[in-house]
This record gives structure tokens, C-alpha cells and sequence, in this order.
């Protein structure tokens, strides 16, 4: 749902239907933006709806935003398209803060002694779905035009409702016994180490949203690949996370978090010094910039993968509460949205002023701080 095709075809249609390109930037900006304000109350309000209730309408919502959103091409051009733009991706953001939240509060419950490596299977699915997104997004534009996507995701999304119906029944009992608690919120974010791991689960998302406006200009101009070559590469960032991301998660249960969150970031941040590669180390050469989008997916999921286990442990023993894995499951969900929020505007705000190997050297300076400071402050 969140990959780039749907981003790239909002971009083209807003340009011929009169938005700017700051309207157009807020067309896309704003559901992940509604999903970072919105995942901590959903997690806070889990234990009275329910998370199997939460789950299904955000779904519900997600699917009819989309099928919806095919039609805005028959719509007047300047506000009216633009506020309908606005209008779906809102409840698109609303929806997918509804079934995030819950799908994480759900983890604890129904796989106790193997969260970490359930948080590995859901990120190889994310990664599935981001790697599938751009090659079938472009099949189904250039088959149907602008509407086929959209109306094959909302209609995936309604096709997986009746499953989901049957099958998550009573799986929310120990959410909804849990008693709700802001305080709980509070005594986490006041926790200075807990900032770090809500950094650490929002980080390997920002780093991601770096390369979508970024990495595709960067291939065509340097190397002259034409898109679906672009898209091969765009499928290797996806590579280790699909291979690593359960055994990742089967090791973190066994050996702990912070090992492997310290040693991602050190990974990550020497991929992005050779994707350029930064200027101090070599020419640019294509196959140095694949193998360096192999090892960023490496370090992105050993930051990532273990980091809600690492959330919820450290949660438990700040307040171990009934609360806990909901109010987590809301704050983990916002963390990774405004990570997707924060990655492709600096991404493109960087490469306005520098070239591409300086701006990924940027990124990787900030992962190499982030891994300095948790090696010191993460005991």
C-alpha cells in the first residue's frame, strides 16, 4: 500500500490536475503524517475497541481510500482535486494507523516467547510488499492506466477482510483486557534510553525514504539505466531483509537486542558511504552502488528487526503494566511513520544543495553518531 507507485502516479496526476509542487509534496506527505499522530491514541484506546476490531476497519478504510482514489482523475482540475487528494490520503493515514497499531499490540499476545522473531516475519512481508510494489504498480499502470492500481490494492484489501474476519477471532482477548493508562505513555517518553530505541525503530524508515527521490535520478544520470534496470536495483535494497529478517529475529530472542541494533548501524552507515561512493573513496561504479544497497537492507534489518522486542522489554521494566504492549505497538507504529515522513524530504532537500554520494555520506554520519551514542548510553 505504502510503496512507491501509488506516490509516483499521485506526483504525475497532481502536476496535470494544477497542484504545485508543494501541494503535491503534502498529497503525499500527508498519510504518514496522520499515521504519526494517530498511532499513539489508536494503541492507547486498543483495550476498549479491540485490536481485531482495530485491524479490520483500518483495512476497510485503506482499501475504500484507494478504490476511491482511482476516480480523482475524473475530477475538475486545481481544488476540488487537490482537497479529494487530501480528503483519501487522510483517511488512508487514519486506516493505516488503525491496522499498524494493532497488528503490532498483537505480537506480544499471541507469540510471547518468539516476539522477536514474528517482528522478523512482518518486516520480510513489508519488505516483500515494497519489493513488488514498483514493478507491479508499473505493470498494472502501463495494462489499466491510472485507476487499475489503485483499484487492485483496495480490492486486495477487501479480499483479505473476509479472511481476517474468521480467523483473528478472539485473538484480541488480551488487549482488550488490558487497562488503558496514559500514564504509561508519559513514563515512557520521559525514559531517555526508550527515546533511543523510538529513534533506532524510525531511523532505518528515514534511511529508506532517502533513496525514493533520490537514488532513481542518481542511477539514470550516472549510469544511463533505463527504469526497469532502476527497478532491479530498487529490488536489491529489499534482498537482505527478505533472506535475514526471521533469522535475525530467532537470534535477538535468543541473544538479546542491542548487539545487533549497534552493529546495523555501523552496516548501514558504511552502505551509505559506498553507494556514491562518498568522493574520498572511489569513482562511481555501478556495481559498487548494488553491492552497497545489498548491505544497507543487511544493517536496516538488524536495526530494525529486533528493535520491538527491545521496545517492549525495556517498556515492562519501566512500568509493567497491563497497558504496555498496546501504548508500544502505537508509539512503534509512529516512529516508523515519521521516519517514512522525514526520509524523502531531507533526501531531496539534501540533493538540492549537494550531489548524491555527499548527501548519502550525510546519512551515513547520522547512523554512525546514532550507533556511537547507543554503544555509550544502551547498557
Amino acid at each position: 500500500v505504502h510503496g512507491p507507485p501509488p506516490q509516483i502516479l499521485h506526483i504525475l496526476q497532481a502536476a496535470e490536475h494544477g497542484a504545485s509542487p508543494l501541494l503535491t509534496g503534502f498529497i503525499i506527505s500527508c498519510a504518514p503524517l496522520c499515521v504519526v499522530i494517530l498511532s499513539p491514541i489508536f494503541g492507547y484506546y486498543i483495550p476498549q475497541l479491540g485490536a481485531r476490531f482495530m485491524l479490520l476497519s483500518g483495512v476497510w478504510l485503506v482499501g475504500g481510500s484507494y478504490i476511491l482514489m482511482s476516480f480523482v482523475v475524473s475530477m475538475p482540475s486545481g481544488w476540488v482535486f487537490i482537497m479529494f487528494c487530501i480528503l483519501l490520503r487522510l483517511t488512508e493515514g487514519v486506516g493505516s494507523a488503525m491496522f499498524a497499531t494493532s497488528l503490532y499490540a498483537q505480537l506480544p499476545e499471541l507469540f510471547p516467547h518468539s516476539v522477536g522473531t514474528m517482528s522478523g516475519l512482518v518486516s520480510v512481508a513489508g519488505c516483500i510488499g515494497f519489493a513488488i510494489g514498483p514493478p507491479l504498480g508499473g505493470l498494472l499502470y502501463s495494462v489499466g492506466g491510472f485507476k487499475l492500481p489503485f483499484l487492485t490494492v483496495g480490492g486486495f484489501c477487501f479480499f483479505i477482510l473476509f479472511p481476517a474476519y474468521f480467523l483473528m477471532r478472539g485473538s484480541d482477548t488480551g488487549c482488550k483486557r488490558q487497562v488503558r493508562s496514559f500514564r504509561t505513555v508519559v513514563k515512557l517518553l520521559s525514559n531517555f534510553i526508550y527515546l533511543l530505541l523510538v529513534v533506532a525503530n524510525g531511523l532505518p524508515a528515514a534511511a529508506w525514504g532517502f533513496f525514493y527521490p533520490t537514488l532513481e535520478p542518481f542511477l539514470s544520470s550516472q549510469f544511463h539505466l533505463d527504469t526497469k534496470q532502476t527497478g532491479l536495483v530498487f529490488l536489491s535494497l529489499s534482498i537482505m531483509p527478505v533472506l535475514c529478517g526471521p533469522v535475525i529475529g530467532k537470534l535477538a530472542d535468543k541473544f538479546g537486542s542491542r548487539g545487533f541494533t549497534i552493529t546495523g548501524c555501523v552496516v548501514a552507515a558504511a552502505s551509505f558511504f559506498l553507494v556514491g561512493p562518498a568522493h574520498f573513496i572511489s569513482q562511481p561504479h555501478l556495481w559498487i552502488t548494488v553491492v552497497a544497497t545489498v548491505i544497507f537492507g543487511l544493517g536496516i534489518s538488524l536495526m530494525f528487526v529486533p528493535n520491538f522486542k527491545a521496545m517492549l522489554a525495556l517498556a515492562k521494566s519501566v512500568e509493567d503494566s497491563e497497558a504496555t504492549s498496546t501504548v508500544v505497538s502505537g508509539i512503534a507504529s509512529s516512529s516508523l511513520s515519521l521516519g517514512e515522513f522525514i526520509g524523502p524530504i531531507t533526501g531531496g532537500s539534501l540533493t538540492q544543495v549537494m550531489d548524491f554520494p555527499t548527501s548519502a555520506m550525510v546519512f551515513g554520519e547520522v547512523f554512525l553518531a546514532a550507533g556511537v551514542h547507543w554503544s555509550h548510553y544502551w547498557r
